[in-house]
């Protein structure tokens, strides 16, 4: 369960390092005509920043922590608030094993690669939905990965999901 502490008493369970981290990534997203510190987030972004800090939140967990720090949908978070956020426990990131596999379930000729077709459609149908702005972030990485026009070496890509 997420406690909103006073910002002392979250920040005294944080590493000093991390809470540096922390601050600079919400500092990316929050309003930057705010001094530090102050301002918010909107829940919009949060699993955005979530992920971008390592977290691999699903969408209930998404929902379940929007649920919990944003119960008037007000539409943002205040810094303390995200740092409850970031010490709640999440689905751990899938290694580059659990990516592989999925990967070689569409992979009909086990040739190691996927289309760009195919791999939009997997990412927008199967496990968990993505956003078409996350599909789109997904195959601007992926296109680095193609072996051929519209083909992409998953492999190579699963190495550059876990980096």
């Amino acid at each position: 369960q997420i406690l909103v502490l006073d910002s002392k008493a979250a920040m005294s369970r944080v590493d000093p390092r991390t809470l540096e981290q922390w601050r600079g990534g919400f500092l990316c997203y929050a309003e930057p005509h705010l001094p530090a510190g102050q301002g918010s987030v909107t829940t919009r972004e949060l699993g955005q920043l979530l992920r971008a800090l390592g977290k691999n939140p699903s969408q209930e967990d998404l929902s379940r922590l929007f649920q919990k720090v944003d119960p008037q949908q007000e539409g943002a978070v205040k810094f303390e608030t995200f740092c409850n956020c970031m010490m709640e426990p999440m689905k751990q990131p899938e290694g580059e094993k659990d990516i592989l596999e999925s990967f070689q379930a569409f992979d009909y000729q086990g040739s190691g690669t996927i289309s760009v077709s195919e791999f939009q459609t997997v990412m927008r149908n199967y496990g968990e939905a993505l956003t078409d702005d996350e599909v789109d972030e997904i195959l601007k990485i992926a296109a680095s990965c193609e072996v051929q026009p519209g083909v992409i070496d998953y492999r190579k890509l699963a190495k550059m999901m876990i980096a």
